[in-house]
């Protein structure tokens, strides 16, 4: 106890210390902000790149129906398995019915390519229901804003929903197509709807090559026409801008396909990777192709790893922070062994130990770290918290906005505080301090009393 009261009072008789434990304060505050905000954004990203990715998928392309209904039958009944729905999906071009022929070579960046998602009603109204519901994002313009008005499916419980003879619809039509019960109903990616201008009651033929593409079978051109219902929005642009859904069932007919279910997604409870390892235990006897039942994360494994090396790549530069943050420490201990040599003497003929006069500095050291690891902490998590919030405040008195939400499709600054991975960086912080503690401990445990003694 007299040690620790010792290195107190000498850290209180010097307050260049308080720039040690200010810098060490400073340093883990912008560490926490950065990987607070970095931690957002990654969630975010991860956010994005599900997509309409369900959980988990089992592919069943080389299944007949009867076998694909069956399986379907046991997945369900699994338990952890909220739901589990069939899927196919079809390459076609699209283009608005009536404004040029839909043959020929589209010019690049057009994007009339488009990929269909087939799959059932209960899946949009399900764990998907999200994708139509959307808000404008922070600083979008005007006009995109009002077209996400008008392009909302008018009934989220029914996102097919498609009368000809409906008021709703009899309005929104072409006069020509008022009364058409052959059309089918799309929803496109919002993006990509509000490119070619589709609103709900928009006529869109759809050409894609029918048939199952094997060696020797030529495929043939088939378009349908098709009304936009509606308009979903995952968040990934590049997704919604290069896809649409339609009923899985007209899709199968529409493109001739020989396998009505290619795949099956489920949303399940708990880790996505548990729930793959325990169907493929329960599977085992369906005869399922190898690495047929798959997560999200194992079909978007490069990307996510790019995602991963990119969270290494911070923790590399944050370890360099802290580093920085701490170097500071030794040179303010350094000096205070050297002002205070003659005080070692002193304690030395009072009968201390040399070990003992470098555990004072090394327990000096330990409290600026210490609270300097501490406050800078607690500050960072408060200012992570408050983030946001400030940043509003500085946009209304000074006109200057730090962040375009609508360049990301956040509303906000995105953070996420890992309580873990802070905890973390405060024991590094501890750690890396403590370190440069040494040589100024180990510096002060040499020094020979008698000439401490005589050090002016």
């Amino acid at each position: 106890m007299d040690l620790l009261l010792l290195a107190w009072r000498y850290l209180v008789a010097r307050p260049i210390t308080l720039v040690a434990t200010l810098s060490v304060t400073v340093g883990l505050m912008a560490i926490v902000i950065v990987d607070s905000v970095m931690s957002g954004f990654l969630g975010e990203q991860r956010a994005l790149i599900r997509a309409l990715a369900p959980d988990v998928t089992i592919a069943v392309d080389g299944f007949d129906e009867p076998a694909a209904r069956a399986l379907l039958d046991r997945v369900r009944a699994a338990d952890g398995v909220r739901s589990a729905s069939p899927r196919v999906e079809v390459a076609a071009m699209h283009r608005a019915k009536g404004v040029v022929a839909l043959v020929g070579a589209p010019r690049i960046g057009d994007s009339y390519f488009v990929n269909l998602i087939g799959l059932d009603a209960e899946e949009l109204t399900g764990p998907l229901r999200h994708v139509l519901e959307a808000t404008p994002t922070r600083g979008e313009r005007p006009e995109i804003s009002h077209f996400l008005e008008r392009s909302l499916v008018p009934r989220a419980d029914e996102p097919f929903w498609f009368d000809p003879e409906d008021p709703f619809w009899a309005q929104r039509l072409p006069v020509e197509r008022r009364f058409d019960d052959e059309l089918e109903p799309i929803l496109f990616g919002r993006p990509l709807a509000y490119r070619f201008g589709y609103e709900p009651g928009t006529v869109v033929t759809i050409a894609t090559m029918a048939g199952k593409p094997e060696p020797g079978v030529t495929l043939k051109p088939r378009t349908r026409d098709f009304v936009v219902v509606g308009t979903f929005a995952t968040r990934d642009t590049n997704f919604d801008v290069t896809h649409a859904v339609v009923p899985r069932a007209r899709l199968v007919d529409f493109a001739a396909l020989d396998a009505p279910i290619q795949e099956l997604a489920l949303s399940v409870d708990g880790e996505p990777a548990a729930m793959r390892d325990r169907l493929a235990t329960l599977l085992a006897d369906a005869r399922l192709a190898p690495g047929a039942i798959e997560t999200w994360e194992d079909r978007r494994r490069l990307l996510l790893g790019a995602v991963e090396s990119e969270r290494r790549v911070m923790n590399v530069a944050m370890f360099f922070v802290v580093i920085v943050a701490t170097f500071s420490l030794f040179v303010t201990l350094h000096q205070m062994v050297r002002r205070k040599t003659r005080d070692i003497g002193v304690l030395a003929a009072l009968g201390s130990s040399r070990p003992r006069a470098g555990l004072l500095f090394l327990v000096c050291g330990l409290i600026v770290t210490l609270a300097g690891s501490l406050v800078g902490l607690a500050a960072g998590m408060g200012l992570a918290h408050w983030l946001n919030p400030l940043l509003d405040l500085i946009e209304r008195f000074t006109g200057w906005r730090l962040f375009a939400g609508h360049m990301f499709r956040f509303d906000e600054l995105p953070v996420q505080v890992d309580l873990s991975r802070l905890l973390g960086y405060a024991a590094v912080s501890i750690g890396c301090g403590t370190l440069f503690t040494l040589l100024p401990a180990w510096r002060a445990a040499r020094l020979d009393p008698v000439e401490a003694l005589r050090h002016e």
